[in-house]
């Protein structure tokens, strides 16, 4: 992805695309009102190319502000859902959350909360967040390349300061949707958007709000949270890069159904591994092995979403059944 700042410089020609380059060449000689620069003012050709060039460049420009927007939105569907954007307080900076209010409840009494890949608002992600839209659920959903921006990878968040700040967030976006504090929450996430939901599902400061998890194309470690000698002794397990291990961590689900949708060639953690880091499904723990050739579900999306459905379904018996166990 090339950045504003990359092409405003003239250096998204070295990352595969011409506007950078060209918008250099054509500024370079023409104003920002179109008069010419040079001394010597060029044949009228020469200055019609010019022109045509500064426009190219312009355009260049505004396709990748569409791009931009495009990606970072979803847009309202009139007559079956509302879009919006709000800022949320982060605990380094705020953030943007997106929200989907449904024009009719069809899925009454939570507040499922989305969780990006490292895609953003593209690919996977994208598809995931509209499908729940069009399914009529009640929304708050965030970007994980948004989030993480500006953290330093090499300094690692302790497990209770990340859960501090989660919970924060999600106070905001029940607040900002105007559902009671008490609203339980399901959670769905994407790749690094998985690693989000399996530690919110386990970390005992935030489960307790949690009445349901979803994680698809869950990865094996969390990259950005270090885990204290206290936890390590409780059970929580880490890799040689002192990565928290999350898999093995599912095990303090306690309660809380919880099903990970995998692919069967994902480079990160193919079903089968899934299935043996899991073991055999329970009356809370599911795995939905999904038939595909990559990490995104890239020519499976529809096997996708109906176990996205299933498992959404699941989890509302649960919530229903639950009071009276």
């Amino acid at each position: 992805m090339v950045s504003w700042r990359q092409v405003l410089h003239g250096k998204a020609h070295h990352q595969g695309t011409g506007c950078g380059s060209l918008g250099k060449a054509a500024l370079g000689r023409v104003g920002l009102r179109g008069e010419v620069l040079s001394l010597r003012e060029p044949p009228k050709r020469t200055l019609w190319i010019m022109r045509a060039k500064t426009f190219i460049a312009v355009a260049c420009l505004a396709v990748l502000a569409g791009c931009a927007s495009m990606g970072a939105r979803l847009s309202s569907k009139p007559g079956a859902y509302t879009v919006t954007v709000q800022s949320v307080h982060a605990p380094h900076r705020d953030i943007h959350a997106t929200y989907v209010r449904p024009a009719q409840e069809r899925h009454p009494g939570y507040l499922v909360m989305f969780v990006t890949g490292d895609d953003g608002w593209f690919g996977t992600s994208r598809a995931v967040f509209t499908h729940l839209a069009d399914e009529g659920y009640m929304l708050a959903g965030f970007s994980a390349p948004e989030v993480i921006d500006g953290v330093d990878e090499s300094v690692r968040v302790s497990t209770a300061r990340a859960a501090e700040g989660l919970r924060d967030v999600y106070a905001q976006a029940r607040q900002h949707l105007g559902v009671p504090e008490s609203t339980p929450i399901v959670m769905v996430g994407f790749s690094r958007g998985a690693s989000a939901v399996a530690f919110t599902a386990v970390h005992p400061d935030l489960r307790d709000d949690l009445k349901g998890a979803v994680a698809i194309a869950l990865t094996r470690e969390a990259d950005y949270l270090h885990a204290t000698e206290d936890e390590r002794r409780q059970g929580i397990r880490v890799d040689g890069e002192d990565r928290i291990q999350l898999y093995a961590a599912l095990k303090f689900l306690g309660a809380t159904p919880f099903a990970v949708i995998q692919s069967t060639n994902d480079s990160y953690v193919p079903a089968a591994e899934s299935r043996q880091l899991l073991g055999a499904d329970t009356a809370t723990l599911r795995l939905y092995p999904v038939e595909s050739e990559d990490h995104g579900f890239s020519d499976a999306r529809d096997k996708l979403m109906q176990d996205l459905d299933d498992a959404l379904r699941w989890i509302e018996e649960e919530k229903v059944a639950s009071p009276s166990t």
